[in-house]
């Protein structure tokens, strides 16, 4: 018993530190940065899967929690902070509202959560925290792709956004079938692939990475 309470203190410890990562990217004013903010976020969700993996004893959950590890926090980076230096742009986000009133958004978007889902809808039995946070973190993802004007960082909203659906469905499922699991990385990072060459080709057209810029398209 006191092994699955330490398991649930754990879980709801390193989901706190999801929320935070993810949080913490509106505070932040360089490209770089974010990326590495994305980094620790998918680092943190890959150590909550393989932290239940090892005490459940999972060799599925084990095995998301490698590819997790192998995709979001490794692979995806590496290829985010590439393209960043290939556009040769300036690096910082500008996003269309200051710094400060994103953090204080941010922060009313995870009471709005927490207040909707105060009752809490779990399925794996661990804590109702952990669902609540994959939700804030989804939105909280959404309002840095909408707020951003930069390909590349709405890129890493987008990419946050996926983390918290994959988080989601942990707390509800426990861990969705591998098969589905490959599926779905597998696809994010040809998403990552495209949006990468789609923001390298914008800045070779419009000498930024703007997205504003294509507002000049119009007839």
């Amino acid at each position: 018993m006191k092994n699955w309470i330490n398991l649930v203190s754990l879980i709801d410890f390193i989901a706190v530190g999801i929320l935070l990562s993810t949080i913490a990217m509106n505070a932040l004013r360089r490209v770089e940065s974010c990326v590495k903010a994305y980094r620790i976020n998918s680092l943190l969700l890959s150590l909550l899967i393989l932290a239940t993996a090892f005490s459940v004893g999972d060799a599925h959950l084990y095995i998301a929690g490698i590819l997790t590890l192998l995709s979001k926090a490794i692979i995806i980076p590496i290829f985010l902070v590439r393209t960043i230096r290939q556009m040769k742009v300036t690096h910082e986000v500008q996003p269309h509202i200051s710094n400060g009133l994103s953090l204080l958004i941010s922060g009313i978007m995870v009471s709005i959560v927490y207040a909707s889902l105060s009752e809490g809808i779990f399925v794996t039995g661990f804590s109702k925290n952990v669902l609540q946070i994959s939700v804030a973190v989804i939105m909280i993802g959404l309002f840095i792709m909408i707020t951003r004007k930069k390909a590349i960082t709405q890129v890493i909203g987008l990419l946050v956004m996926e983390n918290g659906l994959f988080l989601a469905g942990f707390a509800l499922t426990f861990g969705m079938p591998t098969i589905i699991e490959l599926g779905i990385l597998f696809d994010m990072l040809m998403v990552v692939l495209i949006l990468g060459i789609f923001a390298i080709q914008i800045k070779k057209v419009f000498a930024s990475s703007n997205l504003d810029k294509l507002t000049t398209l119009k007839g």
